[in-house]
Parts: C-alpha cells; structure tokens; sequence
C-alpha cells in the first residue's frame, strides 16, 4: 500500500506482513524536521546525501555506509548536510513486535546502544530488506519476507543493543525436531509455510525457530525450502516433465520465477539445462 505525502517527497507503504509497520522512502532539499519523538523503534539510512540531526544534546551526522537507530520517545530533529539534499530509507518498527522478540528470549525491553551504527553490512541488509517488503514484495513468499526481517531484527540488536547472545535456559530444537520441519518441507514443496506455524509445531517462538534451524542447518528455513524446489525440478527436467508444470507443482509463483531463481543457482536456464541432460 502506498500514499504520497505533499511535504517535498514522501512515499509510505504498509508490508503485508506487519500490518503495524511503516516503510517510508524520503527525498528532502530543504524542508527540516522539528524537535519530535517517534512511538516506534525508527531505523534509516540515506542513500545519497546526508542528514544531520541533534539528540541528547550531541550533534550525529547519518551518511551512506552507517545506519540510523531511533529508540521510541527520543527527541530529535534532522535537516540535509549540504545544499543537495538527501534521500532517505526508513523503517518504523512497532515497540510490540520488538518486545516479543525480547520476551521470547527472555531478555524484557530492548533498545539501541547508540542513534548512530557504523555497520556497512548491516546497512545493506536494510537497504535489501526494504526493497523487499516495499518495491517487490508481491514477488516474495511471506515466509521468505518474514525471515528477512526477523533476520535484520536478530542481528540489529545482537550488534547494536542489549541483546547479546541466547540465554542458557531457551528452548532448542531437537535432532528428531529438525528432521520432522525438514520432512514437511519434502511432503510439501507446492505449499506456503509459516514462520510461525512451524515454530508453534516444535514449541519454539518463531525468532528462536528461525535462529536455531539456521544453527542446525547453515541456512533459514526459506533458503532451504528453496533450495529442496530447485533440486526436486532438477529431477523433473531430467524426467522430461515441462518447466511450467515443474514450476507450479514445486511451488514458485510463476514460470518467470521459478526461471530467475533456477539461473540464480545452477548459473542456466531451466530450458537449456533440459536440453543437456535429455536424449
């Protein structure tokens, strides 16, 4: 869902996946922000450009390579740098759906360590997140989406809050529990899987699920359920089944899709590899 604001330049949208959660994509050249406070968590970055803003009565400057990290109820303003202006990326994370994720590790309130993170790597994460849940997100699964953010959520506040690492008591996520999540992978590749469905069949949150699975696995549960698609349409190429039926029987949206994510992994088309490997 999108809305355009009359303020220089301004786009919303709402992500399917939480409804609570607003996305915003900014382009300023003058206009400059009052002293304000924010309800949610605010995360940002600015792509080109550069803003500065007061806080606690220091000065921060946000530019391309760091990140943003707004706690709710902190005062702060923000103008452009230079005369240029800046465009600007920004996340408003609902305080509920953060305390979640610290009650499920039983860690209470979280919040940020500082409003300015020198995090190249995770900057890009956010940049790829946001993207997703807002220029493309009719073309992710909302497991797929969902493990993205809960992802950036994880590793936000592992580096940059009071989270540190899982306690000793949390739950885990057994061998036969891990081999019984994989089996359902295998018995249903054409279906839609939830986080949280699966978390709830193993008695887990879906942030220690997602954690633990890809502890177990090297990977989170989307990118294995992807990868267990592209390897059974292998097989069904190699049996001489078509691309389309092998697209939708596996669970892909469509054949562009399941096109993009096959060249993606074997480096060849789904077409062309048929012709390799059949007589």
């Amino acid at each position: 869902m999108m809305a355009t604001s009359a303020v220089e330049k301004i786009d919303y949208w709402q992500a399917s996946i939480l409804k609570e959660m607003e996305l915003s994509r900014a382009r300023f050249t003058h206009f400059a922000f009052e002293k304000h406070v924010h309800l949610d968590y605010h995360i940002g970055v600015v792509s080109h450009g550069g803003q500065r803003y007061h806080h606690r009565g220091c000065e921060y400057r946000l530019t391309p390579g760091n990140l943003s990290t707004l706690n709710p109820d902190e005062s702060h303003n923000g103008q452009s740098i230079a005369d240029g202006g800046y465009e600007a990326l920004v996340m408003s994370l609902p305080t509920s759906y953060v305390q979640q994720v610290g009650q499920a590790l039983n860690q209470g309130e979280l919040f940020f360590n500082a409003p300015i993170q020198d995090d190249p790597w995770l900057r890009n994460y956010f940049i790829h997140l946001h993207q997703q849940l807002t220029l493309y997100q009719a073309n992710i699964s909302p497991m797929e989406a969902e493990t993205l953010l809960l992802g950036f959520i994880s590793e936000l506040f592992y580096r940059h809050g009071k989270l540190r690492n899982l306690p000793s008591n949390s739950a885990k996520l057994s061998g036969a529990q891990l081999e019984s999540i994989k089996q359902q992978f295998h018995s249903g590749l054409d279906q839609e899987f939830e986080l949280e469905q699966l978390a709830l069949t193993v008695g887990l949150s879906k942030f220690q699920f997602l954690r633990q699975f890809k502890a177990a696995t090297g990977m989170t549960p989307h990118a294995y359920l992807k990868r267990l698609r592209l390897e059974y349409a292998k097989k069904a190429l190699m049996r001489g089944d078509s691309a389309i039926n092998t697209a939708h029987g596996l669970g892909f949206f469509d054949q562009s899709h399941f096109n993009k994510a096959f060249k993606q992994a074997f480096l060849i088309t789904p077409a062309h590899f048929q012709k390799r490997v059949t007589p």
